[in-house]
């Protein structure tokens, strides 16, 4: 089974550290977002995946040499919406596909897609559904999608996991929306390119038992480091520990407090700070600061 990964956005939400650090390598509790993804994948024995890159999408190439698997790369060279970044890595053949979005981690058995003779659709129950795209249900069947709307029929949200039972019908709905131009908010949505397919009489279920990590907004970037992440580190002289607190190699830590909360990547150098509830990127140089809920790089003036 194909896996299509899109990861080419500009991550604009979590500037300054996207213009040089591609949005899917960007690390939470201890690793970048894109391996918690990949790991799973191949833990699952699913190791045909279909990157599709654009903004700094060498460094995706780059980083991905460190696993094995029958990996390839496709660029988008526009930014027309999630359908048209799926399309990029669709082909006709009626095998199936699994679409996992790259600012996002799941956690869920993969490995029963393989065993789905039925289009399945991740989805959560969401306090405000304006702000998502959602399912209208009929008992266990999905009979419509509607994309941020002002009156969504339900509150289960889709949260960016997609089974596709055939690329080739997929493909078709998302070439109908191109060909007729069919776009909400100027781009073209798997939303509707899923509301075709229903109309058209594929079958589509709910899937209800995904746990969903966001990391796509800072603020859900920090929420996804505290639920996952898990204490690593030596006990430093000096240094009061509140976990959970992982750090990375190479680091130079003295006269601090940390934690909780705070993953520190490779390479830092953090004297006499007070730090929490944020991730510190890689090679980071911090002296006599006080940090809280952020994400922090360089000498501490670049953060979101």
């Amino acid at each position: 089974m194909k896996v299509i990964l899109p990861v080419a956005g500009y991550g604009t939400r979590l500037k300054p550290h996207t213009e040089h650090i591609q949005k899917a390598l960007l690390p939470v509790a201890g690793k970048a977002v894109l391996d918690h993804i990949v790991e799973q994948l191949l833990a699952a024995d699913i190791d045909r995946i279909t990157f599709i890159v654009g903004h700094l999408g060498e460094q995706i190439v780059n980083h991905m040499r460190r696993y094995e698997g029958d990996f390839s790369f496709i660029n988008q060279t526009e930014r027309l919406g999630l359908g048209h970044a799926v399309l990029q890595g669709l082909e006709d053949r009626d095998e199936p596909v699994l679409v996992h979005l790259g600012d996002a981690v799941y956690h869920f058995p993969f490995a029963d897609f393989k065993a789905m003779d039925i289009n399945g659709i991740a989805v959560l129950p969401v306090d405000d559904p304006r702000r998502f795209g959602v399912v209208e249900m009929n008992g266990d069947n999905i009979i419509g999608f509607h994309e941020k709307v002002e009156q969504p029929p339900s509150n289960l949200a889709i949260i960016g996991l997609y089974f596709f039972r055939s690329e080739r019908r997929l493909k078709q709905a998302i070439e109908h929306l191109i060909e007729h131009d069919i776009r909400t908010k100027n781009e073209y949505q798997i939303t509707d390119a899923m509301d075709v397919m229903v109309r058209q009489g594929e079958p589509f279920t709910a899937l209800h038992n995904a746990r969903w990590y966001d990391a796509g907004v800072p603020a859900t970037y920090l929420e996804t480091n505290r639920r996952l992440l898990k204490s690593q580190h030596e006990e430093l002289a000096g240094i009061e520990f509140h976990e959970p607190v992982f750090i990375g190699e190479n680091c130079h830590i003295s006269s601090s407090r940390l934690g909780p909360n705070v993953t520190v990547m490779d390479n830092c150098v953090i004297e006499n700070c007070r730090i929490e509830n944020s991730i510190i990127l890689a090679g980071s140089q911090l002296v006599d600061q006080e940090i809280s809920s952020a994400i922090v790089g360089g000498d501490g003036s670049r953060r979101c």
